[in-house]
């Protein structure tokens, strides 16, 4: 006689408590296994340099990397309850200027025991060093371009603090005759006085500025005036009528912007003798110029005055 079938559910439900047991210290027993098998991870490590003091008078060129790269052989726990930012740096000691290379060494890393260092990258570092320098050099102020049309530099620009210091590889810093800051655009200036404050320009490859604090830059932006002698301006009487004018007519000297200063043509000038308030019939007058563009102004008149002889007022 055949037993009685039993249904999918009695099978699953059936001892379902010693089945469940069973099933997790299986996961239990595979999770045990699966962590105590071996693994590897990378991670990166920041590296910390003790250079020399500036007393040995030498200095690195190299350029240091950031960090290095380990490959870390242990158990698969253990490298997963590694933390990569918790790792401390390490520290290398650069003291001795004469070492051409650094080595890492496994010992030099703390990391956790049971753990196993694989592989360094880089597993050295090349070392360059050079004769330090250091010294303090005038400042210059770097002045780009020139004023907008119709202005100039007033006086020279100044600078404060007026000298700074740098420090480098002889080669570098002996060749240098002063220190420019970064460059100041003149177009963007309007007249008046003006300051600014500036960096110095970044210094050559290996040297730094002892002080990296900002210079101030004063410097005076004015009107471009330029001038020009003008012969044979007419000696125009006003105010009462002249029978001689002696000189009829003067020599001028105006100023104001080139590109204005330049198209100005005699023809348009007079040279006034106002005689309105003149009673005598023969005075010296004093001239003024007429004509002249906003903008442009007289230097000087010669003669400054013109000899008039007036007709009698009746």
């Amino acid at each position: 006689m055949n037993p009685p079938r039993r249904s999918l559910r009695e099978v699953i439900t059936n001892n379902l408590g010693l089945k469940i047991v069973s099933l997790l210290a299986a996961i239990v027993f595979f999770s045990l296994v699966r962590g105590a098998e071996d693994a590897q991870r990378t991670v990166e490590v920041d590296i910390v340099a003790v250079l020399p003091p500036p007393q040995s008078g030498q200095m690195l060129l190299t350029e240091l990397p950031r960090d290095v790269r380990l490959t870390l052989k242990g158990s698969r726990s253990q490298l997963n309850a590694i933390r990569e930012e918790a790792l401390p740096p390490v520290q290398i000691d650069l003291s001795d200027t004469n070492a051409r290379y650094y080595y890492f060494a496994d010992d030099e890393f703390d990391i956790p025991a049971g753990v196993s260092i694989t592989r360094i990258m880089p597993a050295s570092i090349p070392l360059e060093w050079a004769e330090r320098l250091e010294r303090e050099l005038p400042v210059q102020a770097q002045l780009n371009g020139a004023p907008r049309e119709g202005l100039a530099l007033g006086e020279p620009a100044t600078v404060e603090p007026p000298r700074a210091r740098i420090v480098g590889p002889r080669e570098e810093v002996e060749s240098l005759r002063a220190l420019q800051t970064e460059p100041i655009d003149l177009a963007e200036l309007e007249a008046g006085q003006w300051t600014r404050r500036v960096r110095l320009e970044r210094p050559p490859l290996h040297s730094r500025y002892v002080d990296e604090s900002s210079i101030r830059v004063s410097l005076s932006v004015v009107r471009d005036l330029a001038e020009r002698a003008l012969s044979g301006v007419d000696v125009e009487v006003r105010g009462r009528e002249a029978r001689d004018v002696q000189p009829a007519a003067v020599s001028v000297v105006i100023r104001g912007v080139p590109s204005e200063v330049d198209l100005i043509d005699v023809a348009q000038l007079s040279a006034v003798a106002d005689a309105g308030g003149v009673e005598a019939d023969e005075a010296e007058v004093r001239l003024r110029v007429e004509g002249l563009p906003e903008g442009v102004e007289v230097v000087s008149i010669e003669p400054a005055a013109a000899s008039l002889e007036l007709v009698p007022v009746d």
